[in-house]
């Protein structure tokens, strides 16, 4: 599945990103002996997208130059282990994974986010997802809009979470202490943590697209991006 508007800006940055899909026909249509066993306990639908994510990594790691290898999850974090001097994150969403990788560094941590741009989204979550500035920002745009701004908004922190997740402190690493901006394909992470804290970070960029009727959001970091008080 090809997302013309993710490969654009990928391929256009000074560093190397790749990005791969896999759905639930081409998880589907492969053979058991060519995939790995997948027992963590879960639901089989768990077991599914867990399956479908590590084969967009393994296609989006081929695609990088690199061998096309299974990642394991970490047993205490649950996150991706990736191979020594490569960052990625994943994504899955009604069927269908995504994935990115990078070299790193440069890019120390990197974060994507994929849901159906058609989602329906229950607006009264805006309250655990929103800080004050963007529930007034959200109260002034169209009902249609409305909705489609906090399907945004929640995508793009989803995607920060994941390109933060173990730098930035597990009780700062909330929706409610960063606001986004929105321009165009891009927006801006702007972090307030409490009055005391000794840990900052500096504004994080990411990008939004909407591709095949699939939204998607990214973000990733650089060297040096946090720094303690």
């Amino acid at each position: 599945m090809d997302f013309n508007s993710l490969s654009e800006l990928l391929l256009n940055q000074s560093c190397r990103i790749r990005y791969a899909t896999t759905s639930l026909h081409q998880l589907n249509n492969l053979t058991a002996e060519r995939l790995p066993e997948v027992n963590f306990g879960g639901s089989d639908k768990r077991n599914r997208e867990y399956l479908l994510g590590r084969l967009a990594t393994k296609d989006a790691l081929g695609l990088l130059g690199y061998p096309p290898t299974w990642v394991d999850r970490d047993s205490f974090t649950k996150s991706p282990v990736w191979p020594q001097g490569l960052a990625g994150s994943i994504s899955h969403s009604s069927g269908l994974a995504l994935a990115v990788v990078c070299e790193s560094p440069p890019i120390l941590g990197i974060g994507v986010d994929l849901e159906k741009a058609n989602r329906a989204i229950d607006l009264r979550v805006a309250k655990h997802v929103c800080t004050p500035e963007e529930s007034e920002d959200l109260h002034h745009l169209e009902q249609e809009k409305r909705t489609n701004r906090l399907l945004m908004t929640f995508s793009a922190k989803e995607s920060l979470y994941k390109c933060c997740f173990g730098k930035i402190p597990k009780a700062l690493l909330r929706f409610q202490n960063v606001t986004l901006n929105w321009e165009s394909n891009k927006w801006t992470a702007h972090w307030q943590f409490p009055p005391g804290t000794e840990f900052s970070i500096d504004t994080t960029v990411g990008y939004w697209g909407i591709d095949l009727n699939w939204l998607w959001t990214v973000c990733w970091r650089w060297q040096g991006g946090f720094f303690k008080k």
